[in-house]
């Protein structure tokens, strides 16, 4: 099938307006042995992020605005998992670039990569047309095809026809695509939002994304969206080629974690205060226990931190 045919599927959507290319997800795997872990959770404490749940002591999870990032400590790699929510908060405090230098501080693989682009326009018209085109139920990005599903419904703001469209939905395809109403989706959760449509494309663990395409994703996402699902801007694009990218080199990120930096970070723990809020049940006894159990933990964590080295290797 030759380019100028297959865009004829792609809708035009030069009269309405579009984002530029972002990451919505971010998987980024290392070595246990070269981890960078430790370092971001020293990060996270001078940025004030407070850990919500702990997994035993192989994972931990953030909260950060209403997004979440996991770390997770397996037996042979470390992985950072970042919902787009989440890098979204790391983007309006300015922090996902230094986020990003962290993770390329040690040898790394990107696992999982989302690109995607809000489009203006109501859902309903882009999935019906992309029904239609695929409606033999195969898609491609390449030569091997992909299999289409849609799950529609009903919206309940005017009973339009309205959902996703997927191509290679949980498959082990390198790249697979979704289209959904994202105006919807947030009006469920009670955000008013005018008519939009995200376009989405996964790339996964074998596909050779580098931390640049995380950064910078327009050539990755046009260089395979472009004729089959969202044409290019009228500027064009670079065609991306993973053989040809400039070697990644993190920038220094300063993660000194201060006795300063460590009050703050003790003052407005939502961990800690509600801590305080459950022992304030109790009256002085609570405050008495609250204290008792963090002098305890304290004191155990010094102690264990003074020990010789070889000592804590045989114990």
């Amino acid at each position: 099938m030759t380019s100028l045919s297959r865009s004829k599927r792609s809708l035009a959507v030069g009269e309405y307006d579009r984002s530029s290319v972002f990451c919505d997800w971010l998987d980024v795997t290392c070595s246990p042995a070269d981890s960078f872990i430790e370092t971001l959770v020293d990060w996270f404490a001078v940025q004030g992020f407070s850990v919500t749940s702990f997994g035993d002591d192989k994972a931990l999870t953030y909260r950060l605005g209403s997004g979440t990032l996991r770390l997770d400590k397996r037996f042979n790699f470390h992985r950072a998992s970042a919902s787009g929510t989440c890098i979204g908060e790391l983007r309006k405090h300015g922090l996902f670039r230094d986020y990003v230098n962290i993770l390329g501080s040690v040898g790394h693989k990107v696992t999982r990569l989302d690109a995607a682009v809000d489009v203006g326009v109501d859902a309903p018209i882009v999935l019906s047309r992309l029904e239609k085109a695929y409606n033999q139920g195969e898609f491609r990005f390449g030569r091997k095809g992909l299999r289409t599903t849609t799950i529609f419904k009903r919206r309940e703001s005017d009973n339009a026809l309205t959902g996703t469209w997927y191509a290679g939905h949980r498959t082990k395809a390198r790249v697979t695509a979704r289209v959904y109403d994202k105006q919807n989706e947030r009006l469920e959760r009670g955000i008013i939002t005018p008519p939009l449509t995200r376009y989405e494309l996964t790339f996964s663990k074998d596909y050779g994304c580098s931390l640049w395409d995380v950064l910078m994703p327009t050539s990755l996402f046009y260089s395979h969206a472009s004729g089959s699902l969202l044409d290019a801007p009228a500027s064009g694009f670079d065609a991306w080629d993973s053989r040809g990218l400039v070697p990644w080199v993190s920038e220094p990120v300063d993660t000194d974690l201060t006795l300063e930096r460590f009050s703050k970070r003790v003052a407005y723990s939502p961990d800690l205060a509600h801590i305080c809020a459950l022992a304030a049940r109790f009256g002085a006894q609570g405050e008495e226990c609250v204290m008792r159990e963090l002098a305890k933990q304290v004191r155990s964590m010094i102690s264990e931190s003074e020990q010789p080295e070889s000592i804590q290797e045989s114990a």
